[in-house]
């Protein structure tokens, strides 16, 4: 969810165009979760994209679902074939083909009818660009995490399947219904994920942030005002980046657009809600009743602990900050 969060914030000529980095994990599961596992984490990417951009019910979904299963499934074969032979390099442009191929298609019927032809050379280029770096990085990660080696030496899981069972079994503070206060802040924090998901008034969006902020302050936790600033003027200006609308102001070769300007704000507040809403809900804990319940409840709460921690994420070093935040989440 954090990295399709981050992919949000991206500018993109088309709505289902992605630079990939959600397939991270998955390139890295590969080796470590066996098939079933594997895609209920597929099925957790899908939706947790589908949750931060807010395109459950829109076309964007299906072209997300399709490219997806595309790709994890050929990555998947490929590795379980060719094993030792390829690298995650490899995995990674198969799988950024497949999934380019998957929603080409789909654009072809439901969207641009035989123009999509045209786009084809531009969209598989950056695809392959993006797919090598991508992969680059994922056998980076892979070489050089402490974190990551621990799992590959764990890969029988279930012990800690076990374990969890063992958890859900022994938590008996868990009352059904909104007796628990995990429970009751997630239904007061519905309401607050649908404005953010589905509205575009700028003030409605900024109200319930303002909100989710005073909630977390009477909470007590701390918030970090300058990252938390840097953010949003980072996302802002990203958006600013690909102009569209009424020109506001233009000088010195930049332009600003009334269109982008506001898109970026908007991202920057549905962002920064997501967080604060998240923070607030899950200050006591969240435990849903089942395993789905549990893999929910703790999915969450590393997107909301992934979140602040990726503050301290060092660009000159990053696989070497994000194994430490890694290590210590885990």
């Amino acid at each position: 969810m954090f990295l399709s969060a981050i992919e949000f914030l991206i500018p993109k000529p088309l709505p289902f165009l992605r630079v990939g980095l959600a397939n991270i994990p998955l390139l890295l599961a590969i080796d470590v979760l066996n098939l079933p596992s594997f895609c209920v984490l597929v099925l957790l990417k899908i939706l947790g994209q589908a949750l931060v951009t807010g395109s459950l019910f829109s076309y964007v979904f299906l072209f997300s679902a399709a490219g997806s299963f595309a790709s994890a499934g050929l990555m998947w074969l490929l590795k379980k074939s060719l094993h030792r032979w390829i690298s995650c390099i490899g995995l990674s442009l198969a799988g950024a083909f497949a999934s380019n191929a998957a929603q080409l298609i789909l654009a072809r019927y439901y969207i641009f009818g035989e123009t999509a032809w045209y786009i084809a050379p531009p969209f598989f280029a950056a695809g392959t660009v993006t797919g090598f770096l991508l992969g680059m990085f994922a056998n980076k990660f892979a070489n050089e995490s402490s974190w990551y080696a621990q799992m590959q030496d764990q890969r029988n899981l279930r012990q800690d399947a076990s374990a969890r069972e063992s958890r859900t079994r022994e938590s008996g503070s868990f009352r059904a219904g909104f007796a628990q206060p995990g429970i009751r802040r997630l239904g007061i924090g519905i309401p607050f994920f649908a404005i953010l998901l589905f509205s575009s008034n700028l003030l409605l969006l900024a109200a319930v942030v303002l909100i989710s902020i005073i909630l977390v302050r009477l909470d007590k936790r701390k918030i970090h005002v300058v990252p938390a600033i840097i953010t949003v003027l980072a996302i802002i200006a990203f958006n600013l980046a690909v102009p569209f609308g009424k020109v506001i102001w233009e000088g010195f070769g930049i332009t600003i657009t009334r269109g982008a300007l506001e898109e970026g704000i908007k991202k920057a507040l549905l962002m920064e809600g997501l967080l604060f809403v998240s923070r607030w809900i899950l200050a006591y804990g969240l435990v849903l009743p089942g395993k789905f319940g549990l893999l929910v409840s703790d999915t969450l709460s590393l997107f909301t602990r992934f979140g602040q921690a990726a503050g301290g994420i060092d660009p000159r070093n990053i696989v070497k900050s994000i194994d430490a935040i890694m290590n210590e989440l885990d």
